[in-house]
């Protein structure tokens, strides 16, 4: 899924975009660049800047805790340990389908979303259309859609509907369940902090698409 380099978008959108996409990289498996930016404070700050561009307030504190001082080993054992292992599945894993709806018809409900927009996952996509960081990308790509079209006073009634549903159907369903359990299981700061913050972001931003949606005109068929 890829974006377009240049070209007008309105700001509340090149925000919620901006967001979308420091996420879909947050929750990948950490390298060492990700890690030395969790240390000189970088990943924060960045954070930071787009928060402060979004139609609505994020808690300053989980902003400011997006560091982590610790060793890059303890961070990658720390994600494998929450995210990526156990003895039969981790104890928080990052594909909406083993968060209640059955795992096929997550994964193929996340595809007719990306397929009737015309994307699909790229070449190198090492992940199945219901992980975090594809989801987080979909929407990445669709702000960003929206706002360009919003900027040219184009009509973005479906791409909002279609974010609103999105939500709705997979990260506003289940990311609230994978943040409860972390809470349960003594996280590293920076992964309680990070959980936090995107629960908060989903949940604002699904009260903004609603809001959005709700003063749209009344399309043909049913809302």
């Amino acid at each position: 899924m890829t974006l377009a380099t240049a070209a007008e978008i309105d700001a509340a959108s090149e925000a919620r975009s901006a967001m979308y996409g420091a996420l879909a990289h947050a929750w990948e498996f950490p390298d060492r660049e990700s890690h030395a930016r969790l240390q000189d404070g970088s990943f924060r700050d960045e954070v930071a800047a787009i928060v402060a561009g979004l139609p609505y307030d994020l808690a300053a504190d989980d902003v400011d805790r997006l560091t982590a001082a610790d060793e890059y080993v303890d961070v990658q054992a720390e994600y494998i340990r929450l995210f990526d292992v156990g003895a039969v599945r981790p104890p928080c894993p990052l594909y909406g389908g083993e968060w209640g709806m059955p795992r096929r018809r997550s994964m193929e409900d996340a595809l007719r979303f990306y397929q009737y927009f015309g994307l699909k996952l790229s070449a190198d996509q090492r992940e199945l259309p219901d992980h975090a960081t594809v989801q987080f990308e979909f929407m990445q790509v669709m702000a960003f859609t929206e706002g360009t079209a919003r900027a040219r006073d184009a009509d973005a009634g479906a791409l909002l509907r279609a974010e609103r549903d999105f939500l709705a159907r997979h990260l506003g369903r289940w990311w609230p369940l994978l943040r409860g359990k972390v809470a349960t299981l003594e996280p590293l700061p920076f992964y309680d902090a990070l959980t936090a913050l995107t629960d908060a972001f989903l949940a604002e931003d699904a009260r903004y698409l609603k809001q959005l949606v709700r003063g749209l005109p009344v399309p043909n068929s049913d809302d």
